[in-house]
């Protein structure tokens, strides 16, 4: 199905994407409730997972207002959720990493981490494209929080599941994207990959919680 955009009018004001809007906000307020509910420690795995429902919640606040306000500032007006989206993606990397053992990967992988997210970052904003913000979070998500959040799970610690299950809830939002698969006009492709990700937000934090109450 071609994806419909939904245009409404409020007083003279022309916006769109009402569920974007929705479905941006619901996974902004679960990650404010996520970052408060894990509480500020001396643990730095637990501290970065804080982070990263902090910025998350601002990026997907952003994105929210980015798809409704698109008649007005048009693709600019994405910029600062594709921006903060690479910084919650770092730092969700960053908590992987500090608990990932093999300590002469973790310096190449950090590098990796925040350079691929510089470059992939300028190209988006240069050529004003999406598809790079998604490559970002394709390799973040999937190279830490599920190949090595999966490797933990087996070597470290269970818990570790919940941040690869995470990554399997979201991963068909991918092909969504791809294929541009639009259910209906009120479930498009980003109102669908949304709420994967709304999903996969709850694992992570579900993972985070329980390292938590691990470490007291």
């Amino acid at each position: 199905m071609t994806q419909e955009i939904i245009e409404f009018n409020v007083n003279g004001l022309v916006l769109q994407e009402p569920m974007a809007l929705i479905t941006n906000w619901m996974m902004s307020f679960f990650s404010v409730y996520a970052f408060f509910k894990l509480k500020k420690s001396k643990n730095i795995e637990r501290n970065y997972w804080k982070q990263f429902f902090f910025w998350f919640a601002i990026t997907s606040f952003f994105g929210g207002l980015g798809h409704l306000f698109f008649q007005q500032f048009g693709v600019p007006g994405k910029f600062p959720n594709w921006s903060i989206s690479i910084i919650a993606a770092f730092y969700a990397g960053l908590a992987i990493l500090s608990a990932y053992e093999k300590r002469k990967w973790n310096k190449g992988l950090k590098y990796f981490l925040f350079i691929k997210g510089i470059i992939l970052l300028t190209l988006a904003i240069v050529s004003q494209k999406f598809i790079f913000i998604a490559v970002d979070a394709i390799l973040t998500y999937v190279i830490y929080c599920g190949v090595i959040g999966r490797i933990l799970a087996i070597t470290k610690n269970r818990v570790y599941n919940q941040m690869f299950y995470g990554v399997l809830v979201c991963l068909p939002s991918v092909f969504i994207f791809l294929f541009k698969l639009n259910i209906h006009r009120w479930l498009n492709k980003d109102d669908l990959s949304h709420l994967l990700m709304l999903a996969c937000l709850y694992f992570f934090y579900r993972g985070a919680k329980m390292l938590s109450l691990q470490s007291k």
